[in-house]
Order: structure tokens, then C-alpha cells, then sequence
């Protein structure tokens, strides 16, 4: 006899994975062994245990457990060596008894157990009822909190993918899933949240409630479930207090946190994600006191120092002054410097209040040494972060140094402590405040992994390429990011396939090492610490050691030294492209985001990082524009409001030509640059390029009809190159006095073909536009002789500043048809009808040419006439000069 069973309480995994197990044991019989969730109960009806002769069981399937003790009387069938064990389960546990018992179990780590069956049923092609796909979806759905949550893998997807073909109704997959909680269920909840409290484990929450209320015995476990979702923390575990026991129920939305470990020291059972206990002999208070005892004193800490530290750091020396301590200080942005010895060991740490009071004395030229803090608390890098958290609030302590044999390598700091703890309570308020359609579009919180994003956006081989880089920086030791705007793009789902590193440490030397195990061409920068990589297959990738800059003045090119990433993140232009995604094993497709560059990619707002930004780097304020127009942003009010000051201060006219120029192409190369413009009019920047330069209708038809030059021209080539930058400027230099366009020819590094198109658009265009438009037609050759030679970027221009369409349509023609019209008839060809080489090649050609462009030949038979005719035409002319000549001569008597 065969039987099919599961764990005691049942969940919707537990009976999907039964009714799938019956597919392949057609005979055998279902069981439940102490019961089920209310919800499974209420759906369908099975076998009682009382059914069953224990007897007679030759095979025992288990489906979703391993541990004989969550399958009550059953367990005696597993004592038996004679009866057969097949397990399905989705949680492999190295110490199973059951698990070697047939070599029919299958044992491996997905989503769901029903995800095991399906695949399964679909190698054997065992076709499925509609009913059956839709009790297997309830289970592949409930295990894996309909794909979200973290143990979802792709078969487990595939897998739903099969039983929605199968017919699967995925009404009431929700309708069962998803329905109201009950009287008796909001009361249960609500006593859970009023007997709550949080304990942090790691940087992770841990949610620990108790209940007295017994009156929903079968819907505790969803109730459990809603309650994790509610308070959004990692992990929730009850306690309930029943008449004759009390009951553990463990929830976790993170593997590392191990609920089953917690129901397995209560003789419970489960996996990480989901388990659950019986105890019976001991109170309601017992048993809380010991699970939190487990959670805070026994649980195996999984977050070090390392894990969280900034690093490398910025200290100073014990002889350093006062006076230069304070602006050093001020360069960095920091508040506290560890000071370090004549052997570069850490001595102690020099407070930003200590140097100005030091300051406030007079103390100036007093070296730090005099004045720093030497019992400070330290922690090493594999101090656990909870011993960190505790010193730090118990001492009031702000910056902990850590440290390894005397050398600092890191730091910790109050902000670092924050985020870590506190990362998710931000996003947490602003999805409760979201409408549903913007919770739907949420980007993410500070603390999120994208490793499924890389994977579903970018090339494979590219995936595979940063996996391999970050396995190289694990055996360097080092720390390396990708960073910046590709980021931001895989964010907003762009593509972006350029792919900047940067490490923490000596990049040119990780760049040296990666470049030879992925056997490409370096290329060194060593004065910015950067480096390019040349795959074999083309691929560029840039390689840039962390860095930290400060200015030595408004407007000046910074001063650039090796620092931390989040230092390096901090000195970019604007919160959207300070994120920072990590590529090493142990965290790859970690997230970084220590100035809500997230928040502002949801609340599509372009921000600076800090108050200076402008006064810094001006050219920021056209980066801020180019992607505001992009993106469709629109600047933060804190942001416009220094661009405003920036104005006021006239920053602008300190910029050298070539970064205004730099910045200017970019922002012209844009897709709407019209608007681009625009703002640049709205904030009063204009004037900037050119005192004279102004927004004005005519201008703002210039532009209109320039954009509808350039779109037409990009649907027209799609592969063809054209600087669409310059047709802009043209545009601008045509509402300029001349005094105005030179005075712009000489201020910005124009290339000398670059200067020499703009002049003629600025000069040459008016008289072509006269030309092509004169009253008498032109043929297709006088239009041909009157554009070829000209820029594509000079025939945009034509086309935009010509009021009527028949300059447009000679243009278009010209760029369609006319500049493609070659002549089949080639020199050679001349050569072999026996002409010589020489000047009247090139005329005949030009005359063979016109008469194919004006429709005069149409064939290689009609050309070789028309060159007879016309060779035989010019030898008679040639003969017939001859004959003048010979009369002209004296005659001699």
C-alpha cells in the first residue's frame, strides 16, 4: 500500500505537492497526519489518518518534510526498513534519515516543493486537469508569496508558467490566498501587535510577539504571515498560548534568519523561511524568554565590523598641527580624523570640536597630538556588528576606529550604524503614503540586491563578466563596485552597457590583475588612478581606484586622492548617479545608496549632494538640465534655488571655454534639446554662452523646425553618424550679430572643420537658400552641383531655416536620391574607348553624371552612346580649332 503524506498543519505547499505526488503514485493513498491550516481544510477534503492500517504501507511518500517527527503515528512507517521512503522536499537537511531511503527523492533547493512535482509530471509528461494546476498553483503561490519572495528561483516561475497553460485559475488562487481576515483573526492580529517587540539582529529586524487568544487555531499561521508583511521586518515569531500548549510560529523573509533553527530547539520543525513548534509543560512567559535568549545570546552572528565599515580612511599624523587639522577637516568634509604615529599605527582620534576649540584658544600651531582622545573604543574586523551597536550607545562614541595589528583599516560611524539598522524605515513610510499604480513602479530602498536585474537586463556574457570580476577582487582582497550612471539606468530600465568599476584600494593594480585573467589590453592612467581594459571580443571596461577631491577654489579642476566609495560616491554630481552596486561574492548585486539617490530616481527629482555643488563644478548646472530633459525630472527646489545663486555669483564666466563647450555638445546631443535650450532660457543661463543669446519666437521656431529636421533625418539613416550638436549651434548662431558669432568662434575651441561649417551656415546658406528657391526650375544636377560637398549637419540647417517647401523637397531629394546617383561607366572605361588620362576625365564624367541624374540615361548602353556622341562631339571641336589656327597663321610668300 502506498501513502502519500505531509507535515502536521498542512499548509497549501503541503497539499499541492500531495495531489501532485498522486500523479506518479496513482494508487496510493492521501493523509494528512495531525491535521491542516483551516484555509486547506475548508478547500478540500481528504483522507483521515483512522483510514489507514499502518500495516499495510509498503512505500511512504513524503512530500514537503523530512523529519519523522511532524508526521505523528506515521513515523513508525519510517522506523520500518522494509517500507520505502521517497521524499520531495525543497529544503535539503544534510542530517535527514529519510533522505537516502529511495532513489526515487528528489531533494533540492527551490521556491516550493510543488515546484519539484510539477517538474517532475512535465519529464514524464503526465498531463494535469485544469483542478489539479489550480490546487498546485495555490501551493507554488503560498510558498513563494506569489513570486516575491526571496527563495523564488527561476524554475519555480517556469514552473507557475506551466500550470497557467495547464488552466490553473489564478482567481481563485487569489480569492482563497488573498481573502479578509476574519473576526476572530483581526482579533488575534491585533493582540499581536499590541504585545510586540523588536529586537535587532545584525542590522536585521526581528519581530517577537505573544498572543493569548485561542480562538483562530487553524488561522494563526496566516495571521503570522499578514503580521510580517504589515510591520515589514525580516522575520516575525509568535507565541501563542492554546488551553493545553503553546504553539511557536517562526516567519522569514531572509534565509540567514533561521526560524526552523528557532522551532528546532522547541522540538519543532521546518526550513529557514517557515516553521513552527509545539511546547507543552511551560507558560506563555517561558517560552518567549527563551526565543528571545536564542535570538540575542545564541544566534550565530552573521554581520561583522567588516561588513559595514567605510574604508579606506582618511587620518592624519600625530604631528599634525592644529591649525592644518582643522583644514584638512574642512577639504574632506569630516568631522573626526584618526590619528596615526610615526609607524602609521592608530594613536587616537582628533574631534572637529576639539580643533575649534583648540582654534578658540590660540592653540593653532599646537600639534594634535596634545589634544587627540586615546581610550577611545576600537573594534577589529571581525568584532560582531551588535558589540559595535551597544559600544557606540553606551559610551556616546560617534566614529569607531577598526582596527587590525595596530593598523586602522576602517571606520564605523553613527551614520554607518543608522543605516544599517534603519535602512528600510524610510522606504517603509513612503510606501504606506503611495498610491497603489506609484507603489507598482517603487525602484527600491536603500538596502536592496539587483542581482535578478542584472541578469534580466543585461547580456549574459556581461553578467557573467562582472561575476568573474568580483571573484577576482574576492582573491585581491579588495572591494569593487560598479557604479555611476549605468546603475542609474538599470534602475529605470535603460540600456546602458558602459560599465565603470571602482575599487576600493589600488585600482591600476586590481586593473593589472583582472586585465590578465580576462586576457585584455590595459591601458594606465596613473596621475587619476584609472585604468581601461580592452577585452578580446571589444568590450570596454573602466577600472578607477575609489577617490575623494576637494577644490582649492570656485570653478577650479579638484584635487583628487584615494578614499572610500561612499567618499567617492559623494564627490559625483547629483544623488541619481551616486549609486553604487557591490560585485563581490559575498554581497554581489548589493546596492549602495548612502544619499537617497533611489528615492529621488522614484520621485523622478534631480538633486545635488551638497550646498557647494555648483560653486565647485559649475558645469553641473547643464548636466542638471541634460538630465532633467531626459528623464522627464525636474529639479529640486533646493537645487534650483543654487543654480539661482550660481547665477547671482556669475560663476559661469570663469569656466574656461573648453569645459562650457564639452558640456554644451552634450547637452545639444540630447533627443530634445529644444527644451534643453529652453531651460537654460528659464533659468537665466543663456547669457552665459553669449550676452546677446536670448529665447525668442523666432528662435523657438528655429528650434521646432530644426527638431523636425533631425527626427526626420534619424528615421532616414539610422546607422549614419551626424553631430547633432552642431546643427544646434548653428541654430543659435543664427539669431547672433556678427560681432557676436565671432566673439563665440573665439571663446569656444571650435575644431577647424567644426568653425568652418558653422560659418557657412552662418554665411553661405542664405545664397544657397535664394538659389534653390529661384523661380526657374532646376534640374536635379544644378541642385546636385549646388549641395555636394556640404555637411549633412549644413543641409539640416538649410532645410530648417527655408520658409517654403521647394527648398526642403530639393534637400530631401538630395539627400535620398541625387548624392546616391553614380555613373555605371567609370575612367576606365574611357581608357579602353582610347582617350588619354587628363583634365577632361573629370568634365566628361561630371557631364555623364548630370545626364543620369536629369533622367537623359538610364542604362550602361545609354551612357556608352552618350560618351561616343559626346567624345566625337569634342573631337570635331578639337578638329575644327585646329583648322582656325592653321588659317590665322602668315602665309609665307
Amino acid at each position: 500500500m502506498d501513502v502519500i503524506t505531509t507535515h502536521s498543519n498542512a499548509d497549501f505547499d503541503g497539499l499541492a505537492s500531495m495531489v501532485a505526488s498522486r500523479k506518479l503514485f496513482p494508487e496510493a493513498t492521501l493523509v494528512l497526519p495531525a491535521g491542516a491550516q483551516e484555509a486547506v481544510r475548508n478547500f478540500l477534503a481528504v483522507h483521515d489518518l483512522k483510514d489507514v492500517d499502518l500495516s499495510q504501507v509498503t512505500r511512504l511518500v513524503l512530500v514537503d518534510t523530512q523529519e519523522p517527527d511532524r508526521i505523528g503515528a506515521l513515523k513508525s512507517c519510517i522506523e520500518n526498513s522494509a517500507v520505502e521512503v521517497v521524499v520531495f522536499d525543497h529544503h535539503p537537511e544534510p542530517d535527514s534519515a529519510c533522505a537516502g531511503r529511495s532513489k526515487q527523492s528528489v531533494i533540492e533547493s527551490v521556491g516550493a516543493t510543488t515546484t519539484l512535482l510539477i517538474e517532475q509530471l512535465r519529464r514524464r509528461h503526465i498531463p494535469v486537469t485544469p483542478f489539479e494546476a489550480t490546487v498546485m498553483a495555490l501551493g507554488l503561490y503560498e510558498e513563494t508569496g506569489s513570486f516575491g519572495f526571496s527563495s523564488t528561483t527561476s524554475r519555480d516561475l517556469e514552473a507557475g508558467a506551466f500550470l497557467v497553460a495547464a488552466g490553473g485559475d489564478l482567481n481563485m488562487v487569489a480569492d482563497v490566498l488573498h481573502r479578509p481576515l476574519d473576526p476572530d483573526a483581526v482579533a488575534l492580529l491585533n493582540d499581536f501587535l499590541e504585545h510586540s517587540d523588536v529586537h535587532y539582529l545584525e542590522g536585521r529586524k526581528v519581530l517577537v510577539a505573544t498572543s493569548t487568544i485561542d480562538r483562530c487555531r487553524g488561522e494563526a499561521a496566516g495571521v503570522v504571515q499578514r503580521l510580517a508583511e504589515l510591520q515589514a521586518v525580516d522575520a516575525v515569531i509568535v507565541v501563542v498560548m492554546m488551553t493545553d500548549r503553546v504553539e511557536v510560529i517562526g516567519r522569514s523573509r531572509r534565509p540567514e534568519i533561521d526560524v526552523g533553527w528557532i522551532a528546532r530547539e522547541f522540538g519543532g520543525g521546518g526550513h529557514a523561511v517557515a516553521a513552527a513548534a509545539t511546547v507543552k509543560g511551560q507558560t506563555l512567559a517561558e517560552v518567549k524568554e527563551r526565543v528571545v535568549r536564542l535570538l540575542t545570546t545564541q544566534y550565530r552572528p552573521t554581520l561583522l565590523a567588516q561588513d559595514v565599515m567605510t574604508c579606506p580612511v582618511k587620518a592624519i599624523e600625530v604631528e599634525t598641527s592644529v591649525t592644518e587639522a582643522g583644514q584638512r577637516m574642512t577639504a574632506y568634509g569630516l568631522n573626526v580624523f584618526p590619528v596615526l604615529d610615526e609607524n602609521d599605527h592608530y594613536a587616537g582620534l582628533i574631534s572637529r570640536e576639539s580643533i575649534q576649540k583648540a582654534l578658540f584658544h590660540r592653540l593653532g600651531k599646537m600639534a594634535v597630538r596634545d589634544i587627540m582622545q586615546t581610550d577611545a573604543y576600537i573594534a577589529q574586523p571581525d568584532t560582531p556588528f551588535h558589540e559595535i551597536e551597544t559600544a557606540m550607545i553606551e559610551r556616546n562614541q560617534r566614529f569607531v576606529p577598526i582596527v587590525r595589528d595596530a593598523t586602522i583599516v576602517g571606520v564605523i560611524t553613527r551614520t554607518d550604524l543608522l543605516r544599517t539598522l534603519h535602512d528600510d524605515v524610510l522606504k517603509v513610510a513612503r510606501m504606506r503614503t503611495m498610491r497603489p499604480n506609484e507603489a507598482d513602479a517603487e525602484i527600491g530602498g536603500p538596502r536592496r540586491n539587483v542581482k535578478g536585474l542584472l541578469r534580466s537586463r543585461l547580456p549574459h556574457h556581461l553578467v557573467t563578466l562582472l561575476e568573474d570580476v568580483g571573484h577576482v577582487a574576492d582573491r585581491c582582497e579588495v572591494r569593487i563596485f560598479v557604479v555611476g550612471g549605468c546603475v542609474r539606468d538599470l534602475l529605470l530600465g535603460i540600456k546602458n552597457l558602459d560599465l565603470d568599476l571602482v575599487v576600493e584600494g589600488d585600482g591600476i593594480a586590481f586593473a593589472r590583475t583582472l586585465g590578465d585573467r580576462l586576457h585584455a589590453k590595459v591601458k594606465i592612467h596613473e596621475r587619476f588612478g584609472t585604468a581601461i581594459l580592452l577585452l578580446p571580443d571589444g568590450f570596454k571596461l573602466d577600472v578607477a581606484t575609489a577617490r575623494t577631491e576637494y577644490y582649492e577654489y570656485p570653478t577650479a579642476l579638484p584635487t583628487v586622492e584615494q578614499g572610500s566609495i561612499k567618499k567617492d560616491l559623494y564627490r559625483r554630481d547629483f544623488t541619481i548617479n551616486a549609486l553604487a552596486v557591490r560585485l563581490n561574492g559575498k554581497g554581489f548585486g548589493d546596492v549602495l545608496d548612502f544619499y537617497g539617490g533611489q528615492r529621488d530616481l522614484n520621485d523622478k527629482v534631480i538633486r545635488v549632494l551638497h550646498g557647494l555643488s555648483f560653486v565647485e563644478d559649475p558645469t553641473r548646472v547643464f548636466r542638471a538640465i541634460r538630465f532633467e530633459t531626459r528623464f522627464g525630472f525636474h529639479l529640486g527646489k533646493d537645487t534650483a534655488a543654487l543654480i539661482a545663486g550660481a547665477v547671482k555669483m556669475n560663476l559661469f564666466q570663469r569656466l574656461s571655454g573648453h569645459r562650457l563647450l564639452e558640456e554644451l555638445k552634450l547637452l545639444l546631443g540630447e533627443r530634445e534639446p529644444k527644451q534643453a535650450i529652453k531651460r537654460l532660457a528659464e533659468l537665466n543661463l543663456l547669457k552665459f554662452i553669449h550676452p546677446k543669446l536670448s529665447w525668442s519666437d523666432r528662435l523657438d521656431r528655429l528650434m521646432s523646425a530644426l527638431e523636425e529636421a533631425v527626427d526626420w533625418y534619424r528615421l532616414l539613416y539610422l546607422d549614419r553618424k551626424m553631430d547633432v550638436w552642431l546643427v544646434y549651434m548653428m541654430g543659435l548662431l543664427e539669431l547672433l550679430p556678427e560681432r557676436a558669432v565671432k566673439d563665440m568662434l573665439k571663446r569656444f575651441p571650435f575644431s577647424e572643420q567644426e568653425a568652418t561649417r558653422l560659418k557657412m551656415a552662418r554665411v553661405g546658406c542664405h545664397n544657397m537658400i535664394r538659389r534653390l528657391a529661384s523661380k526657374r526650375s532646376l534640374t536635379p544636377a544644378e541642385v546636385y552641383h549646388l549641395l555636394s560637398g556640404l555637411s549633412d549637419e549644413t543641409l539640416l540647417i538649410l532645410m530648417a531655416k527655408s520658409k517654403g517647401e521647394t527648398v526642403k523637397r530639393q534637400v530631401s531629394a538630395f539627400l535620398t536620391t541625387y548624392q546616391h546617383v553614380k555613373p555605371i561607366v567609370t575612367g576606365m572605361d574611357l581608357k579602353a574607348m582610347g582617350l588619354k588620362p587628363g583634365p577632361q576625365f573629370k568634365k566628361i564624367l561630371d557631364q555623364l553624371l548630370a545626364a543620369r541624374l536629369n533622367g537623359e540615361v538610364k542604362t550602361e548602353a545609354e551612357e556608352r552612346r552618350f560618351l561616343h556622341q559626346l567624345v566625337q562631339a569634342q573631337g570635331r571641336c578639337v578638329k575644327d580649332r585646329k583648322q582656325d589656327i592653321t588659317d590665322e597663321m602668315p602665309r609665307i610668300g
